[in-house]
């Protein structure tokens, strides 16, 4: 009788405790969720618009509104529709509704990396996955931008995640689901594809070679492919011509490069560890060492799930750095998602190992903790961008009716401003109709302190007219680290 109620209590205390667990979990997992939505959706239109968050927001309202495919050809559809519906939906093109779809993909790439950690190596180093990516500087720098990039990194670790599954299980179905993914995040960005080798790489390295391994390789090819013709649906008619004009532009592009500045000095062709070098700006020297060892520490190891995911980082960063030509800052948001998941990996496998293991986690933990709290600090304080700035003085003055010549980025500032004449300079000529003639009748010049070159036409209009304008206005753009690079800069308003 004594024996029977002590196992009756035995059994109570164990099911609340495995509740009050059961719980903590889910407390912990809110509380990041909640962290990561606030990094993400706080004052989500306040950053000053990105100049192809313009192009491919008027792209999606021409596709999905208008029925014409005609703009932006040189990239993929997909992100473009889904920014298109979303402005039909919301019946709004202001930024906060636009950015709406980047900031849930970012949100939901730290879900995947949390499934996928979850499954592999336990909740905890789920949880910290998806820590390290929503309360990071990766949501608050690319999360709250609609480019391409962060539905890239999205629909490719989903692609890893369901890879990572057929490899395990072999499953057909498995199978299938990772190449649609893997379609997806081609449609989204060309460089999705990328994400396919690593995939298959997983099937050797699990399922071994065999007539199955073959066979359901062909039916991954068959639907990443798939998926990603069929994102051209709505523009059937045009798709085979829009696909060879994307292919045939993104050539000429890469051969002819594209100028950026690499610690302070202009490339058109910029190095292959340009890379690298914006890496360890964004993260800092601490956080890329703890990045770095786990890269070494997975290469020791050399479990399939290491090499797997080295594989999902080498193959985009290579291509990237050794191939292409053109090199742009957010290009490196393309290979985050498997280097943070190989991180939280090697920090759950060394917090299992003891007291040794467990400093040596905290050691590459400290500095994401440091990012995180700064992350956090930032979204607390963000402001209008400068360039909202300059639009509002300009309005409050009655400076926005002349015409207003633009060193630095013409497109934002007509985003704002869109009734302002404006002339947009596109090499030796003006688009959109403007006439030459308007540079006669400047009123107002807008200088950008980050654009260290403007179009010949503004430079060769400043050097013979400039002491006719007087500065009357700096809009200062706050460090916060919320921006990336090519949005930093103060900018000075000059009127006669």
């Amino acid at each position: 009788m004594i024996r029977h109620y002590q196992r009756g209590l035995q059994s109570r205390n164990w099911r609340l405790e495995n509740l009050d667990y059961r719980a903590l979990r889910a407390i912990v997992l809110l509380a990041v969720l909640l962290l990561g939505a606030y990094v993400a959706f706080f004052r989500l239109g306040d950053n000053d618009w990105f100049r192809d968050e313009l192009t491919y927001r008027d792209a999606g309202l021409e596709y999905v509104r208008d029925n014409n495919f005609s703009y932006n050809q040189e990239h993929p559809f997909l992100v473009k529709y889904i920014l298109g519906i979303t402005q039909v939906l919301l019946n709004s093109s202001e930024p906060e509704a636009v950015r709406i779809p980047a900031a849930t993909a970012a949100l939901l790439t730290g879900l995947v990396l949390f499934a996928f950690a979850w499954r592999v190596a336990g909740y905890w180093t789920g949880a910290l996955a998806l820590a390290l990516w929503v309360i990071s500087p990766l949501t608050l720098v690319f999360g709250r931008l609609a480019i391409l990039e962060i539905f890239l990194a999205f629909f490719s670790t989903l692609a890893l995640y369901l890879g990572w599954r057929w490899a395990e299980t072999r499953s057909w179905g498995f199978a299938a689901f990772a190449g649609a993914a893997i379609g997806l995040a081609t449609a989204s960005k060309l460089v999705g594809v990328l994400f396919l080798p690593p995939i298959l790489f997983a099937g050797l390295l699990k399922i071994g070679l065999s007539w199955r391994l073959v066979l359901q390789s062909m039916l991954i090819g068959l639907a990443a492919a798939a998926t990603t013709v069929a994102t051209y649906a709505p523009a059937w008619s045009e798709a085979p011509s829009a696909i060879q004009y994307m292919l045939d532009f993104q050539s000429a592009h890469n051969a002819s490069g594209h100028t950026v500045e690499v610690n302070g000095i202009p490339y058109a062709f910029p190095p292959w560890w340009t890379h690298l070098w914006w890496q360890w700006e964004f993260y800092g020297t601490l956080a890329l060492l703890s990045l770095g060892v786990a890269v070494v520490l997975a290469l020791l190891q050399r479990g399939a799930l290491e090499l797997y995911l080295l594989a999902a980082i080498l193959v985009p960063f290579l291509f990237l750095s050794f191939y292409v030509n053109v090199k742009i800052y957010h290009y490196i948001c393309s290979w985050q998602p498997p280097l943070i998941l190989l991180l939280a990996l090697t920090v759950g496998k060394l917090a299992r190992r003891g007291i040794v293991g467990g400093i040596f986690a905290i050691l590459l933990l400290a500095p994401f903790v440091s990012l995180g709290a700064e992350t956090v600090e930032a979204a607390s304080h963000i402001q209008p961008g400068a360039y909202a700035a300059v639009a509002e003085y300009l309005e409050d003055t009655n400076h926005d009716r002349g015409p207003i010549l633009v060193w630095g980025n013409p497109v934002t500032l007509k985003a704002y401003l869109p009734e302002a004449r404006i002339p947009i300079f596109e090499g030796k000529g003006i688009q959109r109709g403007s006439s030459p003639l308007v540079k006669k009748r400047i009123k107002v010049v807008v200088v950008d302190t980050s654009v260290r070159s403007a179009d010949p036409l503004v430079e060769r209009y400043l050097e013979t007219n400039g002491g006719k304008f007087e500065l009357s206005y700096t809009a200062v753009d706050k460090d916060d680290k919320v921006e990336l690079p090519s949005l930093e800069g103060d900018i000075k308003v000059y009127t006669r």
